[in-house]
Order: C-alpha cells, then sequence, then structure tokens
C-alpha cells in the first residue's frame, strides 16, 4: 500500500476516535466535522490507491460517484451524502443530538464499506 495511502487510513481512525469523542461531549459540531473528516480521508486512501485525483469537494463526490457505480453500490453515495450533511452542519449548527448520531451512524457505515473495499485491494 501506498504510503500516502497509510496516512489517510491512520487519519480516519483518529478523526472517527474523536469524532465519538465529541459526540459524547455534546459538540455536535465539531462530532459532526470530525466524521465528515474520516470519511473524506478514507475517500482520499481509496483515490490515492487508484491515482485519481480527489484534491476538493466536487472531486470527492465524483469519486464516490464512480466507485459507487463500479460496485453498483448507490448507498456509498448516500453515506458520503450524510457525511456531506455533517459538515454543512459545522457551519450552520441545525442538527439535533439525535439527528448527528444517525448521520454519523451512516457515515460509519460508508467508511467501513470503503475500508472493507481497500482491505480486498490490498490483499489481491
Amino acid at each position: 500500500m501506498k504510503k500516502k495511502t497509510e496516512v489517510y487510513l491512520k487519519q480516519v481512525e483518529v478523526y472517527c476516535q474523536q469524532g465519538e469523542e465529541e459526540l459524547t461531549r455534546g459538540d455536535l459540531r465539531q462530532a459532526g466535522e470530525k466524521y465528515w473528516g474520516a470519511a473524506t480521508q478514507v475517500l482520499k486512501a481509496y483515490c490515492e490507491m487508484k491515482g485519481w485525483p480527489h484534491d476538493g469537494h466536487a472531486l470527492l463526490f465524483k469519486d464516490v460517484g464512480k466507485i459507487s457505480s463500479d460496485r453498483e453500490d448507490k448507498t456509498l453515495i448516500d453515506g458520503f451524502s450524510f457525511a456531506s450533511m455533517l459538515h454543512i452542519n459545522f457551519y450552520e449548527g441545525w442538527l439535533t443530538k439525535e439527528e448527528v448520531e444517525r448521520l454519523s451512524s451512516q457515515t460509519m457505515v460508508f467508511i467501513n464499506k470503503i475500508k472493507e473495499i481497500l482491505n480486498k485491494k490490498v490483499r489481491k
């Protein structure tokens, strides 16, 4: 696995842990931002491995669309969109704790699916 991919994947774990801690503390804006960060980092790890550009929101959405299409799994687009809602909430602060918990949970589904795909590619 490429060094940069490994760096991204390590950051996923850091952000997930921080997101859980912030959620426990009740800082919904920071919790959501950490889960967004984790989602982008796992996606960047995948893109790095594939040699795809991934520097910006638009490219990340394009990349997740490609992965979703290639794998015939539309839930990947949903999961990344949920993460994006958490990112928006960092600036707007309109989500409730229940909503942040739900969106964070769905973001973790996305993160785990991408990690699973990466693990399969590494084992090949």
